[in-house]
């Protein structure tokens, strides 16, 4: 449907690199991700990864015709894993990342009792094929 130009949204399932920024240590540091997104036709899940978490998508949607370009929209549930300072806990959290040829960049909100906040900012590294995995 995308060659035949029946449909705006991009294809955003890859590997993608790059880091976020958190409130929790006042912006200070920039955090290493990894981004893997996995879409089909019908679907589409994020999964990041850093070096004390892994969050997975329970909900998300790409819309293509806002006044700011095509915005991949998430809320995720976060996990830590077993490095994570005794303070984090799992919790769930929403995503707005503005997509821009082979990156993207935007804003992330931690909800409840976290209440941490920053900036996501990824570039696409390769273009596997992961749409089986979603079908």
């Amino acid at each position: 449907m995308r060659e035949l130009g029946l449909s705006k949204i991009p294809d955003l399932a890859g590997n993608w690199q790059g880091y976020l920024t958190s409130s929790f240590d006042a912006n200070l540091k920039q955090h290493d991700v990894a981004v893997q997104i996995v879409q089909s036709w019908t679907q589409i899940c994020v999964y990041l990864t850093t070096i004390t978490s892994i969050s997975a998508s329970r909900v998300a949607a790409i819309e293509g015709s806002g006044p700011e370009g095509v915005v991949l929209i998430y809320q995720y549930e976060n996990q830590p894993l077993s490095n994570a300072t005794k303070t984090m806990h799992m919790h769930y959290g929403t995503a707005m990342l503005r997509i821009s040829d082979d990156s993207f960049t935007g804003e992330y909100y931690a909800g409840r009792d976290r209440r941490t906040f920053g900036r996501i900012c990824c570039w696409k590294i390769s273009r596997a094929n992961y749409r089986a995995r979603a079908a």
